[in-house]
């Protein structure tokens, strides 16, 4: 059965972080599949809102806001249009919809953890030195759960996975070196 609706691709998106091979076969390998994972960004806006707000001590002003949905927006768009130009090289261009794909609802959960991580810190219900090592430990899981999905998605070695996994990171450098770079 391939996942329909935007909970189906969540659920497809748990079973993969429980590292269920077969998982990636509930995404169907189209355009239109790879299209509507994008109505995970909508989803992962608002936690992205709730950790400015949380983390930067309140309501950003307009062009600050402007700017942090544009970074968002640039975030969510980066890796897929780099991959455009790596999958042919790596040859497995014919696995980039469902591969993307499932990358795309995996964000929505490893954004939701994250999200929770700074909830729970602004309410201090866990301790500040406490929801800093929960945050890096999150983030680490984050590289290991995509580099399950890169494997399974793509159907390459670890040492490929592993340098995309370097792709992804270097990204996520990059954007937040032009986020600080912008006072944020």
């Amino acid at each position: 059965m391939t996942a329909a609706t935007v909970l189906e691709h969540v659920q497809v998106a748990f079973r993969l972080a429980k590292r269920d091979p077969a998982a990636i076969d509930d995404i169907a390998n189209t355009q239109a599949a790879f299209w509507y994972s994008f109505q995970g960004a909508v989803i992962t806006l608002p936690m992205m809102l709730i950790t400015i707000v949380l983390e930067g001590g309140g309501v950003p002003g307009l062009l600050g806001l402007l700017g942090e949905v544009g970074l968002f927006a640039v975030g969510w768009l980066l890796y897929p249009v780099v991959m455009l130009e790596i999958v042919p090289l790596i040859d497995r261009a014919q696995h980039y919809c469902r591969y993307m794909a499932a990358s795309n609802w995996c964000n929505v959960l490893e954004d939701g953890v994250l999200t929770l991580i700074v909830v729970l810190r602004a309410l201090n219900i866990i301790p500040e030195s406490l929801g800093g090592l929960a945050f890096f430990a999150c983030v680490i899981w984050v590289f290991s759960y995509q580099f399950f999905v890169i494997r399974n998605g793509l159907k390459v070695d670890a040492g490929i996975a592993a340098m995309l996994i370097g792709v992804r990171l270097l990204l996520a450098v990059g954007l937040f070196m032009i986020h600080s770079a912008f006072g944020g």
